[in-house]
């Protein structure tokens, strides 16, 4: 399989709330020395805006975690998730908007499978869920705190890929193919909590965790 170059910056530097829908299908490459190239499809998403945003990082404002939420579309914000985990983030934004992200939730690996799961130390578990979950993408693909602020247009060692073969086409899923839900785990933030910013491809086995059915 061959990847493609990264997605452009102009790609990112929209809603966070497009973004996320537009990233379902795209690739999330990894390369290193010891382990070459690493790539999966992102499958679920959650959009996170600027300081209004009550169940964002940047309702805090620009802090020393949250500044690179604040800076340039195409680079990475990569936390801790519960002080335990690494979850990495996409910054989108529109040029207007003050900050704004995309956490990715889950991958379905496609290149490098067994070096991901060495990664996760889980040499039994299907390849749907060595990705399926915000923590385990960043375990299985080496993401730490280290790649925040990495510019993901760049290529290298770590960016985002249209799908393998295929032109880049933003927003290519139809509407039967994605899943659109409430976010996860932010109760805290009151009625944004019930946002529908989260997404996922309907025929994925590798999500997270299931969404509301459809009416």
């Amino acid at each position: 399989m061959q990847v493609t170059e990264p997605l452009p910056r102009a790609f990112f530097a929209r809603s966070p709330i497009v973004v996320a829908r537009a990233l379902l299908g795209t690739l999330l490459c990894r390369e290193s020395p010891e382990e070459g190239l690493l790539a999966a499809t992102i499958v679920e998403t959650e959009a996170y805006l600027g300081p209004g945003d009550l169940a964002s990082h940047a309702r805090a404002g620009r802090t020393a975690r949250t500044r690179p939420m604040f800076g340039p579309a195409g680079h990475a914000y990569v936390y801790r998730l519960y002080g335990v985990h690494w979850a990495f983030n996409v910054v989108a934004h529109e040029a207007a908007e003050e900050a704004g992200a995309v956490l990715v939730r889950a991958v379905l690996p496609l290149m490098g499978v067994e070096a991901l799961r060495r990664r996760r130390g889980r040499p039994d578990d299907a390849v749907e869920r060595l990705g399926s979950g915000p923590g385990r993408v960043c375990q299985a693909l080496g993401i730490t705190g280290d790649d925040t602020g990495r510019d993901l247009t760049a290529g290298r060692a770590l960016w985002i890929a249209p799908p393998a073969g295929l032109p880049l086409r933003p927003d290519r899923a139809s509407d039967d193919d994605v899943l659109i839900g409430p976010r996860v785990n932010v109760g805290y933030a009151g009625e944004w909590a019930g946002r529908p910013y989260r997404f996922g491809l309907a025929a994925s086995a590798a999500l997270s965790r299931t969404f509301p059915r459809r009416a």
